[in-house]
């Protein structure tokens, strides 16, 4: 019997009214034409032939994915906007997703992207990304103030074929503080519409409360195991108990389900479903096994297979649209 892990009463609360809510509806602004679906196989020859015949799911799924790209390559907003991806889990794929919603973001967007470690200790960002720079993090921290232009920032980032650009660490360094990281966030923000952020494994410390205060939206990697379900409550019961913004980036996280290629457990996977439900998450995406992932080296977003490059594009369709609803909001 696996014994439950209690939420929260705000957690476990009936559903937020509709416009608060992440959405996975990839519609895109009303003034911006959808993408159309491309005619495929005998469905394109039945239809030049005059006759009326409906999309198959390949072309509902073409128009879905043009649909998602539309609206991550179109969106706009007014500031640059941060998305965190956390669970104090280890080994539940922070790291590669974090490359791979970045690399998504400037693939489609043209670049303007950033994936920046804010952990308290080093992390694996700069060793899972693509080039070796000589400098990072801790670098780029000490010579803040001296920064004054996308040319000088450029001699700190490790530049990915996807176009985004990588600050991770090089070597060691001294824990980062939460004033650290809004103190590099707010500089690299100069430059950079899109912030993706790769956390550590201690939500009480001071580096993960700081990048929570410049945090649009969270993301939250989970496997379909105990241990790793166990952090994700426990994430977001620490967020619930903060309150204020950090109980609202809890309300409205969006939850990954990863697929390592390990042995789930049907037991596991039905009760990873109730625990979402009962966090009120609504936001939930699936990714699916990706053996260039699992190879657990240099992260090249080019190399995923096609079907995981699609569900990060729904992933973060998802994440720009929570974006739009929260800058909305803000407005």
């Amino acid at each position: 019997m696996i014994d439950d892990v209690p939420l929260p009463d705000e957690a476990q609360g009936a559903p937020e009214a509709a416009g608060g809510v992440p959405s996975v509806d990839l519609r895109i602004n009303r003034r911006e034409r959808a993408a159309e679906a491309p005619s495929l196989g005998w469905r394109a020859v039945a239809r030049n032939l005059g006759f009326k015949v409906k999309q198959g799911p390949a072309e509902l799924a073409a128009a879905e994915l043009g649909s998602a790209r539309s609206l991550i390559r179109l969106s706009r907003w007014q500031r640059s906007v941060g998305i965190l991806v956390a669970n104090p889990k280890g080994g539940v794929g922070k790291t590669p997703l974090s490359l791979a919603i970045g690399g998504c973001f400037a693939t489609t967007r043209g670049g303007g992207t950033v994936v920046v470690e804010v952990a308290d200790d080093p992390g694996a960002l700069s060793v899972r990304s693509e080039g070796r720079a000589n400098v990072g993090v801790a670098e780029l921290l000490r010579d803040l103030d001296q920064i004054r232009g996308a040319g000088h920032l450029a001699g700190y980032v490790s530049q990915q074929t996807s176009y985004a650009s990588v600050i991770g660490t090089v070597g060691d360094r001294e824990p980062l503080s939460g004033e650290d990281v809004k103190r590099i966030t707010s500089k690299i923000d100069e430059f950079f519409p899109v912030r993706v952020m790769d956390t550590g494994n201690q939500p009480s410390s001071s580096a993960f409360h700081g990048a929570l205060d410049v945090t649009d939206v969270l993301v939250i990697p989970v496997l379909d195991a105990l241990d790793a379900l166990q952090g994700a409550m426990q994430l977001l019961r620490h967020l619930h108990q903060g309150g204020g913004h950090a109980a609202h980036l809890a309300r409205n996280a969006i939850v990954v389900r990863t697929h390592d290629g390990r042995p789930e457990d049907a037991e596991v996977s039905a009760y990873a479903d109730e625990l979402i439900e009962k966090a009120g998450i609504r936001a939930v995406y699936h990714l699916p096994m990706d053996h260039h992932i699992a190879e657990r080296t240099t992260l090249v977003y080019g190399q995923l297979a096609p079907a995981t490059k699609d569900a990060i594009t729904r992933l973060t369709a998802g994440v720009v649209e929570q974006l739009n609803t929260e800058l909305r909001k803000a407005q």
